[in-house]
């Protein structure tokens, strides 16, 4: 990853974009589109889609979301104390201590989330991980009236965990599910306009909102854009290599062994072969692992394999450690290689391509 890419990276993680709340975000994702020719347009919901090569064949749209999770203040007490749900699914251990910005019209407002000590409470209570209800938001506000001059309630609110290195090969940050993918995709997107050969297909990036709450992202610019085939892109953290990770459930799967490729119900068997060939096809192949999800993926991908009348869909992951917290971390190496799986899988396309199953089942 050059330095420019990594500056790209971070300010696109570092830019809060709780669900419902992307745009400053999507802005990003645009800057960056733009400098690279794509037709960008914007739908109601606020999906951002690039196109290049319009009207070529193959149309494939390829996918992450920039939406992150996060909290939404509810009440403002008296006591000029903020109480909060939560936006997505955050893992409920994460809350205390933390310190965290609350977005308003007037800017970022600087705060804690705090809860009762636990050496202050008895027996059980002082072990359970106690929900977002039981928990605050400290501004240092002097009062009710204080706090409602400078939040309102509605207004968003996000850790404050800069995307940072661990060690030489890991990153760590807030929102890395599922921006990091968003890179991925406009990345690959920038590969292929710098290969200077002709491009077939036309390829349509999709930043999509609001994965973690509602699905409807992904659901309504699948149905608009009318893909012949999709690639959904996401964290994925079923990963056996940290103590509790269990291959016998989830497979073996690993940081910094490659992206993996997800076989099951709602991966479309001709994209998978397509994303193995691509990986495998390269003069120096890329690394990648092999998962098996017999069900509906929790990821967009299940939300664009039944849009329309069905599209094709394969799913890529990316692997991570710390799901939905502030320190979600995952490994350059893979990055990168899920650049080059990406790129690699848009330079095989060719026009007349079939990726539906009608072939296996009426032979022709």
């Amino acid at each position: 990853m050059t330095g420019q890419s990594f500056d790209f990276l971070k300010r696109l993680i570092d830019t809060p974009s709780p669900s419902g709340y992307e745009e400053p975000a999507q802005a990003i994702a645009a800057e960056r589109l733009r400098e690279l020719g794509a037709e960008l347009s914007v739908d109601v919901h606020g999906n951002l889609l690039g196109t290049v090569n319009e009207g070529g064949s193959p149309r494939i749209l390829i996918t992450g979301h920039v939406d992150q999770i996060g909290m939404v203040v509810r009440h403002i007490t008296d006591d000029g104390l903020l109480r909060f749900e939560v936006i997505g699914g955050v893992n409920p251990h994460a809350y205390f201590a933390h310190r965290v910005d609350v977005h308003t019209k007037s800017g970022p407002i600087r705060g804690v989330v705090a809860r009762q000590l636990p050496y202050s409470q008895e027996g059980d209570a002082a072990q359970k991980a106690m929900k977002p209800q039981e928990h605050w938001i400290d501004i240092g506000a002097a009062n009710g009236a204080d706090a409602k001059k400078r939040v309102r309630v509605g207004d968003p609110v996000t850790w404050v965990a800069p995307l940072e290195r661990l060690g030489k090969k890991l990153v760590m940050g807030a929102g890395i599910d599922d921006k990091v993918c968003v890179f991925i995709c406009i990345e690959a997107l920038a590969a292929i306009l710098a290969d200077k050969r002709p491009c077939s297909a036309q390829i349509t990036v999709l930043s999509a909102v609001q994965e973690e709450v509602t699905g409807a992202g992904a659901q309504v610019a699948a149905f608009a854009s009318q893909p012949d085939l999709a690639i959904a892109l996401d964290v994925w953290p079923f990963t056996s290599d940290v103590p509790g990770g269990d291959a016998n459930r989830y497979g073996e799967l690993k940081l910094g062994k490659g992206p993996i490729i997800c076989r099951g119900a709602n991966c479309s068997p001709a994209v998978v072969d397509l994303l193995c060939a691509a990986a495998e096809g390269e003069k120096k192949k890329v690394p990648y692992q092999l998962c098996a999800w017999p069900g509906t993926t929790p990821t967009d991908a299940a939300t664009i394999f039944r849009s329309r009348e069905g599209v094709p869909t394969g799913l890529v992951g990316l692997p991570q450690r710390y799901l939905h917290t502030p320190s979600e971390a995952v490994h350059l190496d893979d990055i990168d290689n899920s650049v080059r799986l990406m790129a690699a899988c848009l330079r095989r396309l060719k026009p007349g391509m079939d990726f539906t199953r009608t072939r296996a089942i009426l032979g022709k």
